[in-house]
């Protein structure tokens, strides 16, 4: 093990992965999966074309390869950094209730971290809120995604649901709504209402955080007297 490898090692095991800088944490990676002479030049060269971890992480594994001179076995690892950093997050959140808006931004946000394309997901809770599923029902394009009405309904009468939530992400922009976004929204509550169900809320996570909609404009909604709005 060479000297830079060595000291980032001692630093990451006495204060921490979040004192490293993003090539530190490149090396301390890479370190495992490649030949010490390889991993500071590849870890180098993944920081200038990308600029940190995290935009690396989103990568295409054969361009990580070849761009960056790196084994398949290396590639994987930087890709799996989101998933891995998604199965910790929700971990945290996994027994909370979506009872409030900010606890369901938080449980969202955590399903939803490191999507690379658009995902539109469905949570069913019992009347406490306490969380009984949550399935993805499509998936898209960077900038668009179908909402599936129907598989949504469907989900709610098979979970025997009292709510639904509905989320999806914004996987390279911020988490503002768009028209399309408010106009099936309400689309979807009142499929919902149609069967004797609620739509509760949905959360819009972005690359600056999560929103929730009923926070926004609660008329897209109907009235939940037990579901806490941090703006009230």
């Amino acid at each position: 093990m060479d000297d830079t490898t060595a000291k980032i090692r001692e630093k990451y095991l006495k204060n921490g992965y979040d004192s490293l800088s993003d090539l530190e944490k490149i090396i301390l990676i890479l370190s495992y999966s490649e030949k010490e002479s390889n991993a500071e030049i590849s870890a180098v060269k993944i920081s200038e074309i990308y600029g940190n971890l995290h935009t690396a992480a989103d990568s295409d594994t054969t361009f990580l390869m070849k761009e960056c001179g790196i084994s398949l076995s290396s590639a994987i690892l930087i890709n799996l950094i989101p998933a891995l950093r998604r199965k910790a997050e929700m971990e945290l959140v996994s027994h909370n209730r979506l009872n409030t808006a900010e606890n369901a931004k938080k449980y969202f946000s955590a399903y939803l971290i490191g999507r690379r394309t658009e995902y539109v997901v469905a949570s069913s809770t019992d009347k406490k809120f306490n969380l009984k599923n949550t399935a993805v029902l499509a998936y898209g394009g960077f900038s668009e995604v179908h909402f599936p009405i129907r598989l949504i309904l469907d989900f709610a009468l098979k979970n025997e649901a009292e709510y639904i939530f509905i989320a999806h992400c914004h996987p390279k922009d911020t988490s503002v709504p768009s028209a399309s976004d408010i106009k099936t929204t309400k689309e979807i509550s009142c499929a919902l209402n149609s069967i004797g169900k609620s739509l509760a809320d949905h959360i819009i996570v972005g690359t600056d955080g999560a929103v929730s909609l009923r926070e926004l404009d609660d008329r897209l909604f109907d009235k939940i007297t037990n579901y806490t709005l941090s703006n009230t």
